[in-house]
């Protein structure tokens, strides 16, 4: 019996304690507690997610696969009929632009002049916003009719302002939540620091005038492949490219014209190089290419068609139409030489052809005889000059 009548208590306020638990989640629910609550874990999970994608978002080593990292994690959430990046380079004029339609690229861009206007709007005000109340703000913007913007988001690092991006309205769906806003808004805060990054890596290794790489980074690269060649047994090639009687033509047309003809000619030898080859300028009217998984016979190959592809080059430029040449020299690597050495032989050969009468191409060989063919080279062309 005693029994029983603990087993009977303990039902009694067990039951007791269920409805004060039911009496107090009632009041809470009624007060909407429970509601903001469940708010809370979700906005929580969503500041996870943010967190976990932005690590691997910063990660990534180029600017293309940070958008397609984006692209990737709007399209779990939802599917803007148009989205695009604007992206103004810390040195230069031109606007990089990646513009997709239902998440697929585009041709399309932003006129520059309505990036212009909305660069000026989030300089005073540096938050996202729906485009309606900018163009309340600021006036209409018949450019972007076509596109239907809804959000609008700047894109600021260390350095400030330097692109935006555009979302139009949902495929399917009303306007976007105030979570969808808040995870594109913040996801967009961290590709702004990633994408920075990427830009001013890419600004410290290259030449600002051509967009080539520079000296240093040559070297490093040079360095680097001579060391693969000696793990791989393979060949390689470095060619030194020197523009003929350039002093002369900057004499004659001006140095504005020079300097439309360097950046000519890099585009040139750059259109004509794969993207595992490396080329840059060394200063002046200098560069240097390095060719990867090369023989003699086809460096000399590439040597001659960029010899050839700069000689019908045509610069417009004050409405003249003008041409330059240039000499190169070309070395093969190897693995036993240093990459100042192998400079220096380039350079050697180089001479050769400025000796031989210019606009031509001269290998550099290793070893007694072909020094001597160099310097025979060099000895023959003197004279006839």
């Amino acid at each position: 019996m005693y029994y029983y009548h603990r087993v009977s208590d303990a039902n009694e306020q067990a039951k007791d304690r269920s409805a004060d638990i039911l009496s107090q989640y009632n009041k809470l629910s009624q007060t909407g507690a429970i509601e903001n609550l469940e708010a809370l874990r979700k906005e929580n999970r969503e500041l996870d997610r943010l967190i976990t994608d932005a690590a691997a978002l910063i990660a990534l080593p180029s600017v293309p696969l940070m958008l397609d990292f984006v692209i990737d994690k709007v399209l779990e959430r939802f599917v803007p009929e148009f989205l695009a990046f604007v992206i103004e380079p810390p040195r230069g004029t031109r606007l990089s632009q990646f513009c997709y339609r239902n998440l697929k690229p585009s041709d399309e861009t932003i006129p520059i002049e309505c990036y212009k206007r909305l660069k000026d709007h989030f300089l005073s005000k540096p938050f996202s916003d729906h485009f309606e109340a900018i163009r309340d703000q600021t006036g209409e913007y018949p450019g972007l009719k076509a596109y239907s913007p809804e959000l609008i988001f700047p894109m600021r690092g260390i350095s400030g302002l330097y692109g935006i991006v555009v979302m139009g309205r949902k495929v399917v769906g009303e306007t976007y939540s105030d979570l969808e806003r808040m995870y594109i808004d913040r996801l967009s805060r961290f590709l702004s620091v990633g994408i920075q990054n990427g830009l001013h890596h890419q600004s410290s290794i290259t030449d600002a005038k051509t967009g080539l790489y520079n000296h240093d980074f040559f070297m490093h690269r040079l360095e680097e492949e001579i060391s693969r060649c000696g793990r791989n047994k393979s060949s390689a090639c470095v060619l030194m490219l020197d523009v003929d009687y350039f002093k002369r033509f900057n004499d004659r047309y001006g140095h504005m014209a020079g300097d439309v003809a360097l950046e000519s000619l890099a585009t040139a030898i750059k259109g004509l190089m794969r993207s595992s080859d490396a080329v840059a300028r060394f200063g002046g009217e200098e560069f240097c290419v390095l060719a990867v998984d090369c023989d003699v016979r086809s460096a000399l190959e590439v040597a001659e068609r960029i010899r050839a592809e700069v000689e019908s080059l045509r610069i417009d430029h004050g409405g003249e139409s003008l041409s330059i040449t240039v000499s190169i020299g070309a070395r093969m690597l190897d693995s036993r030489a240093e990459a100042k050495q192998v400079l220096d032989d380039a350079d050697k050969a180089l001479y050769a052809s400025k000796a031989g009468g210019r606009n031509r191409c001269s290998l550099f060989r290793p070893g007694l005889l072909g020094r001597a063919s160099l310097a025979r080279t060099a000895r023959t062309g003197a004279q006839a000059r």
